[in-house]
């Protein structure tokens, strides 16, 4: 009857010879807005040309997913133990819809031979978290990060806590369109439910510690870079908005947190409302309406206190999370205002605090978006650079590269002086494994983040180095047919050929990124300045992001010209 079940799910998609075998998944997994799938349609059609993610195709996901990690599991099991189905743990975020979605996702998974267990509503590093600390096989998230509460997805994560890579995500996306071909012998079980949440809380309290012995800090050293007044906390609304202030106010830190679970995940809130170089005057934050509450509060607080600032220049005003909790901004005070602290900024300051501490063979992977300052900043104390696609995937395989480790555990007697970043507020930073002594895994943790970054402030105090920032641009054509551009055809060449003539003085190289199969990149100088244009599509959403980057020139007339012939070239005309 199982085999029947399965057979009548997987014919009822179409095989259209244009789309079987098209991967899945995007940069950070697969996102889509919440629906249902009418009978008769096809769940994977409506994800790819509707950006709607259904129960039926989680349904499928889940069987596919379950499919490919039963196989690795069994070809991997070489010992005469008796056999053990894989066990996959499911978190998700709070989201409307997604208690159907994990139903259909734990079916799915179940059919393919596999146990479940749920952990709960939970951030995404604490999904990571109960992976390790359960020996799971693999890891599925329910989510879809900061994109609106609307929207939701799944997050793939493998044994050893790294995010799925397009190599599997392709042997799923295979058998989602139709390619299981062999009998699937029995259904895996659903284990009993898992306190995730308490777990990821207490994983904080010791990574609370480790942090501090790294440093050489004492716990009351926490509050050092904040005001009097305390922080301002954006939680997103997310599964850390009830407590992670309360429990920072226990160890001397005031927190103030500004969103509600009364309201929509990420709405209005969150660091994915913000873009890494923006700021604010204190006159725009006290006269102005801000459609964002922390914004808003910031204003309050000026407000309340005449309009005059109760914090000083280069202390830190608010954090923010984003809904799943795996990544931070920060808010700094500037003499006339307040701006973000972006994920280069604060990766640097880690290492720099780790070089502070006396460790040594630090290292920093960061992705395509990073100021061009960063790299030459970083080599000026000491600290070696990667340059990797977007996603913190890639930043963990580049880490994992430089350290040999084979994608698997870190071996160190102490925290590895190594760290990822992405502008957008992702840090990857190396977590100790819950069972394996000097083991570590890597993991991005909005929440690990922020204290790290308290911890590493007080750590530098006077000595903290400002990043010099570059000129940098980003700007997004959205609502365009992404197959329409893969960074090597014929309108990459137009876009190129627009480049040379509006910059003839540029030289400029194509540059090949591992990871980025859409991406055109190039880089090289002006007039003895550093250049670099990138345009990509992007990994979850209809639209075609453009970068430009340089040490100080302002380059918009070129930015105008692309953005328009993307525009004139990608958008379907209705």
């Amino acid at each position: 009857m199982l085999q029947l079940v399965v057979r009548m799910l997987l014919t009822q998609l179409s095989r259209s010879d244009s789309m079987v075998g098209e991967r899945l998944h995007g940069t950070d997994g697969i996102r889509g807005k919440i629906s249902t799938c009418e009978q008769g349609k096809n769940p994977i059609e409506n994800l790819i040309f509707q950006r709607e993610f259904s129960p039926e195709l989680a349904h499928i996901i889940g069987l596919a997913t379950g499919y490919a990690i039963f196989q690795q599991f069994s070809n991997s099991n070489t010992n005469e133990e008796p056999f053990v189905a894989p066990l996959i743990v499911i978190g998700w975020d709070r989201r409307d819809g997604n208690s159907s979605i994990v139903n259909s996702l734990v079916n799915g998974l179940n059919e393919s031979g596999c146990n479940t267990q749920l952990v709960g509503e939970v951030p995404t590093p604490g999904l990571h978290h109960c992976l390790l600390l359960l020996n799971a096989d693999a890891g599925m998230m329910v989510t879809a990060s900061h994109n609106p509460a609307t929207d939701s997805g799944v997050k793939l994560f493998d044994k050893y806590g790294f995010k799925s890579m397009p190599e599997l995500e392709d042997l799923i996306s295979e058998y989602a369109w139709g390619g299981i071909k062999k009998e699937i012998k029995s259904k895996g079980q659903i284990l009993e439910e898992y306190d995730g949440l308490r777990a990821y809380r207490k994983h904080l309290k010791e990574w609370l510690d480790v942090v501090s012995s790294t440093l050489g800090l004492e716990i009351e050293q926490l509050s050092y870079p904040v005001c009097e007044q305390g922080l301002i906390l954006d939680c997103s609304g997310g599964a850390a908005t009830d407590w992670l202030n309360f429990g920072l106010a226990r160890r001397g830190l005031l927190c103030d947190e500004v969103s509600s679970r009364d309201v929509p995940i990420n709405y209005n809130c969150g660091a994915g409302e913000f873009n890494s170089t923006d700021s604010w005057s204190y006159r725009e934050l006290i006269e102005l309406e801000q459609n964002h509450a922390l914004l808003e509060e910031i204003g309050n607080k000026l407000r309340e206190n005449d309009g005059m600032p109760p914090w000083t220049n280069g202390q830190l005003v608010a954090a923010a999370l984003d809904g799943d909790g795996d990544r931070c901004l920060l808010i700094e005070a500037t003499k006339d205002g307040v701006k973000i602290v972006d994920g280069d900024q604060m990766a640097f300051d880690w290492l720099n605090a780790l070089r502070c501490s006396s460790k040594e063979n630090l290292t920093l992977a960061h992705s395509i978006e990073s100021d061009l300052c960063l790299p030459a900043t970083c080599e000026s104390i000491g600290i070696q650079t990667i340059q990797t696609a977007i996603g913190d995937r890639w930043l963990s395989a580049a880490i994992a590269s430089k350290l040999n480790s084979e994608m698997q555990f870190i071996s160190d007697h102490s925290m590895p002086p190594v760290c990822g970043c992405e502008d957008s507020g992702h840090l990857v930073m190396p977590t100790p494994h819950p069972h394996l002594n000097q083991k570590w895994a890597l993991v991005g943790d909005g929440a690990a983040t922020l204290l790290s970054q308290l911890y590493a402030r007080a750590k530098l105090g006077n000595q903290r180095i400002e990043l010099p920032k570059g000129w940098k641009v980003r700007k997004s054509v959205k609502e365009t047919k992404r197959s329409l551009w893969n960074g090597k055809n014929e309108l990459a060449d137009e876009i190129e050929d627009i480049i040379k003539q509006t910059l003839p003085s540029a030289e400029l190289q194509r540059k090949e990124i591992n990871g980025e199969t859409s991406l055109l990149l190039l880089e090289g100088t002006i007039e003895g300045e550093s250049l670099s244009i990138g345009i990509r599509n992007s990994g979850t959403e209809a639209k075609t992001s453009l970068t430009i980057k340089s040490e100080n020139t302002e380059f918009m007339r070129l930015e105008e010209k692309l953005c328009d012939k993307l525009r004139e070239s990608l958008v379907l005309k209705s």
